[in-house]
């Protein structure tokens, strides 16, 4: 038994220095420079040891992609959620979880999203996890809106991950529950009216 806890915390050690050497070399070269032998020696283990875990560089990256996206969809899975009638604090309470999720895994965040070599299914995977709540419990008011539900759900998920985008790439300027509040109110009242600006027909 104790040989099998050993094995399994050695297999569990190689995967994190695993993990950190390609964190650490996604923000010194980006994914499309980084090769298997880079990630072995920052890793400090040989070539057949890291194909002993990932059949390839994007295995090991789709690996780490969906572990952190299912880690972020049950987090804000577990947000009450409401649209008609629409709740401030709800809509607080979904994005300042997707931030603290964000803030504990700040350095893969901004690799993904942020870097030249950024890459761009992962963002789309997140906004399909951000739109998918927003939709959850829909119920238009009227059938005859001006404004069609899909548009609607395209404009908040944009604007949400707008705010994302703009927390992580200046480094957390705010916290995360006053950036929550703040677009709540900005979704909530609009933007021009969430601002004090006079608006004339």
């Amino acid at each position: 038994m104790n040989k099998i806890k050993k094995t399994d915390l050695r297999i569990l050690r190689t995967k994190q220095s695993i993990r950190k050497a390609f964190y650490e070399l996604l923000q010194e070269k980006g994914y499309e420079a980084i090769t298997i032998q880079d990630i072995a020696d920052r890793a400090v283990i040989n070539r057949n040891t890291f194909y002993l875990h990932y059949q390839s560089k994007p295995d090991l990256l789709d690996t780490y992609i969906n572990e952190l996206l299912s880690d972020l969809k049950n987090a804000v899975v577990l947000c009450p959620i409401s649209m008609n009638p629409f709740s401030i604090s709800v809509l607080e309470t979904v994005m300042q979880t997707v931030l603290e999720h964000i803030s504990l895994n700040m350095k893969f965040y901004h690799s993904m999203l942020m870097e030249e070599n950024r890459i761009y299914p992962f963002q789309m995977k997140m906004e399909n996890i951000i739109k998918d709540k927003l939709n959850e419990e829909w119920k238009p008011a009227r059938k005859n809106s001006a404004i069609t539900k899909e548009l609607l759900l395209e404009y908040l998920v944009s604007s949400f991950m707008g705010i994302v985008l703009w927390w992580i790439k200046n480094n957390k300027p705010l916290p995360a529950d006053e950036v929550s509040a703040q677009f709540s109110s900005l979704v909530a009242y609009g933007h021009l009216k969430a601002a004090g600006i006079v608006v004339e027909d």
